[in-house]
Order: C-alpha cells, then structure tokens, then sequence
C-alpha cells in the first residue's frame, strides 16, 4: 500500500472548513447570535443546539432544543394500569413532547414543546446528514452539556458533590466523559467538511502580574482540553460605549484564546461571520526578509 504525503500548501482565498471554533464571553455578547448564522448559507447553513433554553429568542436561527444527556424513560402505562413483559414492567422512552417543556414564544406559546437528549440528535445528524441544510453545528453551552456529565457521575459514585471523589475520580471520569461527546462530534463533522462550534461563558476574570486571565467557565482541565481541540478560539465583548460585539484572539499565557489560523493570529474583529471571513480571505503572507 502507498501512503500519499500530503503537501500543506494554505490557499486563504477559500473560507476552510471541518474547522472547530469555540467562543467565550460574559452573558449576552452576541455569541448565540453570531454562531446561529456561521455560515456561508446565513442561518440556513447552521443547526443551534440550545442546552441553555435560550435558542427561542434568536430571530431566524434553526434551532432544537437538548435538555439531558441520554434519553428521559419511564414504566409504561395503557388505561392507568402497567403493561407487562415476562413478569416485568415494560421501560418506554419518555415521548420528545412529554418531558414538560412549553413554547415560551411564537403562535404555540403555552403548549408542549418537543425536546430531545444529546444522544438523540447525535444519533439523527449521523443518520440524515446527506438530507439536511446545515454545514455548521453550534452547541450552546457546552458549559451545560459538562454540568449534566457531572450530575451522572456524582450519581454513579455515590457522592454528594463533585469533589468528593477519591482522588479525583469524579473530575477525571467527568472530564473524560465530556471530552468523548466533543471529539464523538467533531470527528463526524470533519468527515463532512462541516464546522462545529462551542460555546462557554467565561469565568469572572481575575488579574494577575498586571494582566487579565480569561478561561471558560468550565473545570480546569476539561477548559484546557477543550481549547486544545479548537482551531479557533475567540473571545465576545461588547465594549464600552459600542453597540457591537467583538470578537478577540488575542492572546497570551493568562488567556485560553488564541487561533492557529495565521489571518486571524492576535486581531480583534467585530463578531461577525462575514467581517471573520473576509479578514480570511483577503489574508497576504508577509513576504519573508533576506
């Protein structure tokens, strides 16, 4: 068998794809608007996995809602009595419109609302992709999707609290877990060219040695693993006085943000798709001094 070696030659003039972004930032800096429409399609190119409950308000974004990791059962029931399986009660999915969520806008405000597991909109991407519009799968938050994995893990060891795992086990199956359903993800989505988003807040910032840490609101070392996966990490501000969110990848030791894509290294850009892709596109390598 030949192996083809692959000559890295970068043509900047082409958006790339199958790349892993990941946004930060405080509360309501535009990162669930800006990733809703991260494509060359607008909004019709991107699917927003809502965790937070949020999705609802974003006009135009393509949105389904994911409230648990695995999918919601219960003992099945017909005419108030249990139906019956070789001397056992039989174990039923829970249906997607009866796990007690309510449209909290639009004309079907009030009634039930269809809501689905992780687990379960994986499984449909995987099996409908070559049917679906989207390019682009945004996952907001991935903070949410961690806070579940915990709750499984703390239930599975018998702890109260994580912490209280010896010698972090609880940390490091949580970790591991949540990891696992990001590279499950991307590793799909890179075999279809497609993007894939992340989205965390950021924790409240601190100073140190005169300079500003900022990381995502995550544990420590799942935030570094995570960024470790990303090709490129921005961080959302809106500044003072400005009515328009920025996106910054400027970074340095203290700061979990950064790009490996030489356009975008240390600028800071309005949070934009287009303004992000033209500042690619339009990249020029610096001729090399003599």
């Amino acid at each position: 068998m030949d192996v083809q070696v692959q000559k890295v030659s970068t043509n900047w003039e082409v958006m790339p794809k199958g790349l892993t972004y990941y946004f930060i930032g405080q509360p309501k800096t535009w990162k669930t608007s800006a990733a809703s429409k991260w494509s060359d399609k607008g909004h019709e190119g991107v699917l927003l996995i809502d965790t937070d409950l949020g999705g609802d308000f974003v006009d135009g974004a393509n949105v389904v809602t994911v409230t648990e990791l695995r999918t919601p059962t219960r003992y099945a029931m017909k005419d108030g009595n249990p139906v019956m399986k070789d001397g056992e009660q039989v174990v039923e999915e829970v249906p997607n419109d009866e796990r007690g969520y309510m449209y909290r806008s639009g004309p079907k405000i009030g009634q039930p609302m269809p809501v689905y597991s992780f687990t379960e909109v994986y499984q449909w991407l995987r099996k409908s992709w070559k049917d679906l519009p989207y390019d682009t799968i945004a996952i907001d938050t991935i903070d949410r999707v961690n806070g579940w994995i915990e709750e499984i893990v703390v239930k599975e060891l018998g702890i109260s609290v994580m912490g209280e795992g010896e010698w972090g086990t609880d940390w490091g199956r949580a970790r591991k877990r949540s990891l696992d359903v990001v590279r499950k993800l991307q590793r799909f989505l890179k075999s279809k060219a497609a993007d894939l988003i992340l989205i965390s807040h950021s924790k409240t910032s601190a100073v140190t040695d005169g300079k500003v840490q900022l990381a995502p609101e995550l544990p420590r070392g799942l935030g570094y693993a995570l960024t470790a996966q990303a090709d490129v990490i921005g961080y959302s501000t809106i500044p003072k006085g400005s009515t328009e969110a920025h996106l910054s990848f400027v970074s340095y030791d203290e700061r979990t943000i950064g790009s490996r894509l030489r356009p975008l290294f240390q600028k800071d850009l309005k949070f934009d798709y287009e303004t992000i892709k033209n500042e690619m596109i339009t990249y020029q390598e610096e001729e090399e001094v003599s």
